[in-house]
């Protein structure tokens, strides 16, 4: 820059604001000779005739507030609801779940990435070892259009007894809504798979229309004893399957050796492990029976789901006008 002087004590700002108060020059002009463009000499004018020499000292660029910071109303309401969740539910809930709620409880409509980075600024997201998942072979999905059209059936173990025996859980899960129906047994047979298909035709105010389950001998005998019959005229056909053509439901059977083809199932029992047998303890089969209604009930009344749009499995029934006046999902 041309002009200055290099022994002044002066500023190189200030030499320059000086020059243009003492008259004489043009703001355009003067940045023109001092090689900065008119803005930059504009303001450093108006910032020393504001402040003096503090205004030509640099400044910082970061925002003297953030008006995307959540008030405190927001903040303790996001502390509130995953205080009470993980008391209640004893579970973490995610960002987009908390999000859900603050506009359910608190009327509150905040995004789930600004709720991801609060929870995280506050110290308030628990340290997980990141697991990798391998890698699953893609499944042809069928359309699926309304409740009960198809349920996905399966049994897993349960807990064991004190003396060592095990206990099963038959469930079946609504591909549409998520919701979910279930029962624990001391055995797993014939029949008790029939007598879990009577209990959720009970139950349910779905119009079922098939079932799906994986070709376990509790379901079917198709690769076992239907192919092999020595009547190939009339085969002896499963009970299950008998009992399924009596209630007018096709029943479908996944691929040998594809569980994935029943992910939607396989996917709850994960969920019912790590939230339910992990968390809760049982006197007995009663105890057990009892605890697991109740995170039934829960589960398909009260907790949101990503896959409903964080929908409940009874709001999301409740969109389609057949079921809209469904009170409760009970098992």
């Amino acid at each position: 820059m041309a002009n200055l002087c290099p022994d002044c004590k002066m500023s190189v700002r200030e030499q320059w604001v000086q020059k243009y108060l003492s008259g004489g020059i043009s703001v355009p002009e003067l940045a023109q000779i001092a090689q900065i463009h008119e803005n930059t000499l504009y303001g450093w004018v108006k910032n020393y005739q504001k402040m003096g020499l503090d205004g030509l000292r640099d400044q910082s660029r970061a925002p003297k507030n953030h008006p995307n910071e959540y008030p405190d109303e927001v903040k303790d309401a996001i502390r509130y609801i995953r205080a009470e969740a993980l008391k209640d539910e004893k579970r973490y809930l995610g960002p987009k779940v908390i999000a859900c709620r603050l506009e359910k409880q608190f009327g509150l409509t905040v995004s789930h990435s600004g709720v991801g980075k609060f929870l995280n600024a506050d110290g308030l997201i628990p340290a997980q070892h990141k697991r990798r998942r391998p890698k699953k072979e893609r499944v042809k999905r069928c359309r699926i259009h309304d409740p009960g059209e198809l349920l996905q059936l399966d049994v897993k173990y349960a807990v064991k007894s004190y003396a060592g025996h095990w206990f099963y859980e038959y469930d079946c899960i609504d591909m549409v809504t998520g919701v979910v129906y279930g029962e624990i047994y001391e055995l797993q047979s014939n029949f008790e798979s029939i007598l879990f298909l009577k209990s959720v035709m009970r139950k349910t105010p779905l119009r079922v229309l098939g079932i799906q389950t994986d070709n376990g001998s509790v379901f079917t005998n198709y690769y076992t004893g239907y192919k092999k019959s020595a009547d190939p005229v009339n085969p002896r056909m499963h009970c299950f399957d008998l009992l399924c053509r009596e209630l007018g439901i096709t029943h479908y059977l996944i691929d040998p050796g594809k569980p994935a083809q029943n992910g939607k199932i396989e996917r709850f029992h994960g969920t019912v492990e790590r939230d339910f047998y992990q968390k809760e303890s049982f006197k007995d089969l009663n105890s057990l029976r009892r605890k697991f209604r109740d995170f039934l009930y829960y589960y398909n009344n009260e907790r949101e789901h990503s896959a409903n749009q964080y929908l409940t499995p009874l709001e999301k029934l409740k969109t389609f006008p057949q079921y809209a006046n469904i009170r409760e999902i009970v098992n």
